[in-house]
């Protein structure tokens, strides 16, 4: 068998050449477009010959760290040094090269080149991503994948028979077609400890560089300039930012070391400031849920914890609540918070009861197999009129949830939900059977992604978010792995 470092060292030659490339297509924009070719050429030699948890892990690096054009980082009021690198992966290449055609993105472009290689070593029995000879076991999250993609591309058929747009069709399933197909790529990707480990860290540290570059743009930019902003980085990063929590506090938790212990109280207090600035409601509830699952899910000793601190903390925290219930002081921005998730008064929550409320109508119209993809919701009532600075509006609605059942009706919103569940169950089951940390907080960080993008998915476009979609398809993939391995009874240890 020919080693791994003899069949990646002619790519690896390419690497300057294309790193040179990228960097002048990015600094150059339409100018650059003349070292495409050679960067294209240098990535595919590296994409080809390398192994899938090198390079599926770089690209999920670069593709969280950089900003995201479309979800307008810093409110739209900022471009940090990210927002270059990441309107070359986010954005179009038609805009890029000018060629109308390529109505695509290049992480779209590396997505599909990363499954074709899944395809082919597959086919080939190829070795070099499947240390553990696991071959073609069966992989209970590829089939709950293959369902999900079977049930997105039948919906679009369907609703293109019965009327539908094509093109904005597209936009409504873009993230949804790609997610089973990336977590087939990181469930073929992150088979050993160390690739997990890998994993682990780079979302650790993708949410750090995100956190300090959120907290420059509120400290720096933001504050002294008196600017009204509504968030400082993206409605996504709270997926990111809230999962590297918790995956800092349960290796903490499934080996208490001095490292872990370091590692915590050097990158929390920078985590928690960046939900501070980011100032999104929804965060702190699913950090609220994440870590109190991890108690009731975790060792027995955190549930004889919770029982005891319990007894002391209610009281202060009710007293707490009530002083700070009616009070503007900054002691009780929290309070705040978590008051504002129970109001309806303000204009935004009303406005988002008048959507609910058209698309339960709409989905009465089409209660079984409902429209398909490329259908607008139906406006029964008139909310605030945004079609003046934005036409399409109708065709993806804030709740993901409540938008999704409306157009796939009961039938294939449950083929398509149906992934979650599974991907939960999953990770309890691999959580409680695993004995090295890595594994079982590759586990519950899989858990913890699920619960955080349903919940973004419930409160604002979530199905719509690559954050999201990136974090949750490579630990659920990740997992689906750990549960081949498990049944095959050669969980490697942990490195």
């Amino acid at each position: 068998m020919i080693r791994t470092v003899d069949r990646v060292a002619p790519a690896v030659k390419l690497v300057p050449l294309a790193v040179a490339a990228a960097w002048l297509l990015v600094a150059g924009g339409a100018g650059g477009a003349g070292v495409a070719p050679t960067l294209a050429v240098g990535a595919l030699a590296v994409v080809l010959a390398a192994p899938m948890r090198w390079t599926a892990l770089a690209m999920l690096a670069a593709a969280l760290i950089a900003d995201n054009p479309g979800e307008r980082p810093s409110d739209g009021q900022w471009q940090s040094p990210l927002f270059g690198p990441g309107a070359f992966l986010y954005e179009n290449l038609h805009k890029l090269t000018g060629i109308d055609a390529l109505r695509f993105s290049a992480i779209e472009l590396t997505f599909g080149l990363l499954m074709l290689v899944v395809v082919v070593r597959k086919i080939k029995r190829d070795r070099i991503d499947d240390p553990l000879g696991l071959g073609w076991l069966s992989n209970p999250m590829e089939h709950a994948f293959a369902a999900f993609f079977a049930a997105i591309v039948a919906l679009e058929l369907y609703g293109l028979a019965s009327g539908g747009d094509f093109k904005n069709s597209l936009w409504q399933l873009r993230q949804m077609f790609w997610l089973p197909v990336l977590g087939v790529v990181f469930g073929h990707a992150i088979k050993s400890a160390g690739a997990r480990t890998g994993l682990l860290r780079l979302l650790l540290a993708a949410a750090f560089i995100r956190c300090l570059f959120g907290i420059y743009f509120y400290a720096a930019i933001a504050r002294p300039q008196a600017m009204a902003i509504e968030y400082s980085m993206t409605h996504s990063d709270s997926i990111l930012i809230v999962v590297a929590m918790v995956i800092g506090l349960t290796i903490l938790i499934e080996r208490f070391s001095t490292a872990h212990l370091l590692l915590n109280a050097m990158v929390q207090p920078i985590y928690f400031a960046g939900l501070v600035v980011n100032d999104r409601r929804v965060a702190y509830v699913t950090l609220a849920a994440a870590v109190l699952s991890l108690v009731l899910l975790g060792p027995p000793y955190l549930r004889v914890w919770l029982r005891r601190a319990t007894v002391v903390l209610v009281p202060v925290l009710l007293l707490y609540t009530a002083a700070g219930w009616n009070s503007g002081a900054g002691i009780f921005k929290p309070v705040q918070t978590f008051r504002s998730l129970s109001s309806r008064d303000d204009a935004s929550s009303q406005t988002r009861d008048i959507e609910n409320y058209n698309l339960t109508l709409t989905l009465k119209r089409h209660p079984v197999l409902g429209s398909g993809f490329g259908h607008e919701y139906v406006e029964f009532v008139q909310g605030n009129r945004v079609d003046q600075i934005f036409a399409q509006y109708r065709y993806i609605a804030h709740n993901s949830v409540l938008w999704l059942l409306s157009l796939a009706g009961w039938l294939w919103f449950s083929i398509l939900w149906s992934l979650f569940p599974a991907a939960v169950l999953m990770a309890r089951r691999v959580y409680d059977s695993s004995r090295t940390p890595i594994d079982r907080t590759t586990a519950f960080a899989a858990f913890a992604a699920v619960l955080c993008f349903v919940v973004q998915a419930w409160a604002d476009m979530g199905l719509q978010s690559w954050m999201g979609t990136l974090v949750v398809a490579s630990l659920m993939g990740a997992t689906g792995a750990l549960w081949t391995a498990r049944c095959a009874g050669q969980v490697d240890t942990c490195m």
